[in-house]
């Protein structure tokens, strides 16, 4: 029997077809294991079965179908319930369609109520999923297409560290011990027929479900109700990406936006996933195409596969059309957000933000009278840090990972480019707002709402792109608790070199989790010290002006670097960058020596 999806005509399932060759044994599937990264963030591996992560095939090895099969038990089990409510779905990765396969049988064979929406985007699984026990998304975000893995929580969120970390060991047990490969295999083959094709017949009217929830969750997190319209023209390259496959197009043309789609089509993959640099070229170039023939049209974006990650470009004021880096599109949406509590007088205002976040959130946040705090890396931290804040009494409206781009808006758990645009609605559906803004940003307010002179009038800061090479290094030491201790040596020693003339004062920041601390040395790491680094630099009045960040990818096998400076001074964060990466090499050598 062949199941399509009656809306995008995308085949969900083939049971004509064997899943299982029986071919993958105990070593090559624990050898397939090693290939992947585990973390709170995401499990992810490269799962084209020719091993290019750039291939755009379907096709997947049996092991990690004995994988996908091993992440789905390990979830059921840690929900702790007999029958779980359970929904999943998947990005629009071709390699989804039979890692989707695996999954399915395997939360039915374990005894999962399952509900599979399929092809959908990760904060419309995640809207969907407060009606249920848990989710389970079948993801690799904005990784190349030939990557896939799996991301899965309770009420919209992906479950925090702390969870993902007692997860894991008995997950890899359950890959690793002797005979697992063909217990798996029996897992996958014991699922009852009947109860696969019931699930995959409900396909359809599951998925209508999730898109009207979805689409309230939307109205609800922006705090608007209906009737309202958007008074501006959207470009949107989807890059067949999962959003193609949900609420946006109908969404926006509901409310009266003008429209403009681009590779809409799901798995119409034209370039590059992450939504970055030259890959928002596509879009800047139909904005400014757009805009000649209709001045309505003044913003477009670009989601990543998953569409949670939405990066932006606006029209300017000469009509051009320029690209928002992702820190900036952070820095307007808790600009716009905190500013909005604030006019209507809301007290202890504060913003949850990721250590490498740009020191622009921190000036624009003191302008507002909020107060900003930090977490790791990871969009489990920051959610987990703002639930803090909120029972703490503070009113925390927005939280994320402005290094990574896009804002989380309570109540939801997850990026949204739709969110986003729905702040930027509010510059004119808000009375007053954005001439309160402005003014407090030192600026004159134009006679009517513009989203270009609000960018202009952002403080001036220079911030290293996340997903640029000059933030990427390969090291080869693996014992990164002795890499962090050589890197503070060779700091220690040559940092009042580098802050003369330019610093009065530092000090190191480190992350665990939720968690941030002040000061250097093993005593402020966790024992694993895959938490991220930050050398802070103050000028004499004690005003932060720069840092320095460094932190181990938990979804690819790199290290990351960045500085942010405030001001536009491209030589000293050249200078900055080059000595930090000065740092980390001989620090990486000296590891491991």
């Amino acid at each position: 029997m062949r199941y399509f999806d009656s809306n995008t005509g995308i085949l969900i399932s083939d049971s004509s077809r064997q899943l299982l060759s029986g071919k993958a044994d105990d070593e090559s599937l624990r050898n397939a294991l090693s290939r992947c990264i585990l973390s709170a963030s995401g499990w992810r591996a490269v799962m084209a079965a020719s091993g290019d992560e750039e291939d755009s095939t379907e096709e997947t090895s049996e092991e990690m179908l004995l994988i996908a099969a091993a992440a789905a038990a390990a979830f059921f089990d840690y929900l702790g319930m007999e029958r779980p409510r359970i929904v999943m779905g998947c990005d629009a990765r071709p390699t989804g369609r039979l890692l989707s396969e695996a999954v399915r049988r395997a939360f039915i064979a374990k005894g999962a109520i399952l509900t599979d929406i399929h092809i959908s985007s990760a904060p419309e699984i995640m809207a969907f999923s407060h009606s249920f026990d848990g989710f389970f998304y079948i993801s690799a975000s904005h990784n190349p297409v030939g990557h896939n893995g799996y991301k899965f929580g309770v009420l919209g969120g992906v479950l925090p560290k702390e969870e993902m970390d007692g997860i894991i060991p008995s997950f890899r047990q359950s890959i690793e011990h002797k005979g697992a490969a063909a217990e798996l295999r029996a897992l996958v083959e014991r699922a009852p027929e009947e109860e696969v094709d019931r699930v995959l017949k409900e396909h359809d009217r599951a998925k209508r479900k999730a898109l009207s929830v979805y689409e309230s969750f939307v109205m609800r997190t922006a705090r608007v109700n209906e009737p309202f319209s958007l008074p501006f023209g959207v470009v949107i390259d989807f890059n067949g990406s999962a959003r193609a496959a949900s609420i946006d197009i109908p969404f926006l043309r509901r409310h009266d936006a003008a429209l403009w789609a681009m590779n809409s089509e799901p798995r119409q993959i034209a370039h590059a996933i992450v939504p970055e640099g030259e890959n928002l070229e596509y879009a800047r170039k139909a904005l400014e195409e757009r805009h000649r023939k209709d001045p309505s049209f003044i913003i477009g974006y670009m989601p990543d596969n998953d569409g949670d990650r939405g990066n932006f470009v606006y029209i300017d004021r000469k009509g051009k059309a320029r690209i928002l880096s992702a820190q900036t599109v952070f820095a307007l949406v808790a600009a716009i957000e905190i500013a909005h509590d604030a006019a209507e007088g809301k007290k202890r205002i504060a913003i949850a933000i990721n250590g490498p976040t740009s020191l622009l959130i921190d000036d624009i946040s003191a302008r507002l009278g909020a107060k900003v705090f930090r977490s790791d890396i990871g969009e489990a931290n920051v959610v987990t840090l703002s639930a803090s804040l909120r029972s703490r009494g503070y009113t925390c409206r927005v939280c994320g990972e402005g290094s990574n781009g896009g804002n989380i808006t309570y109540p939801a758990k997850v990026r949204d480019p739709l969110n986003s645009l729905m702040t930027f609605a509010k510059l004119w559906s808000v009375d007053g707002l954005y001439a309160f803004l402005m003014e407090k940003l030192g600026k004159r307010p134009e006679d009517t709402p513009s989203l270009s002179s609000l960018v202009d009038a952002l403080p001036s800061y220079m911030t290293t792109s996340a997903f640029s090479s000059d933030a990427v290094m390969h090291i080869r030491s693996t014992d990164y608790n002795r890499l962090k201790a050589e890197y503070e040596k060779l700091l220690s020693s040559e940092i009042d070199r580098m802050m003369e003339g330019r610093f009065s004062s530092w000090e190191e920041r480190q992350y665990e989790g939720s968690e941030e601390s002040i000061g250097m040395g093993t005593e402020y790491r966790a024992p694993d010290s895959t938490g991220g680094l930050k050398i802070q630099f103050y000028d004499s009045d004690g005003k932060a002006e720069a840092y320095l960040w460094l932190s181990k990818s938990r979804t690819e096998p790199v290290i990351r670097t960045m500085v942010d400076i405030k001001g536009s001074d491209k030589s000293l964060h050249d200078t900055l960058l080059e000595w930090q990466h000065s740092l980390v090499e001989r620090a990486d050598e000296a590891s491991r020596a």
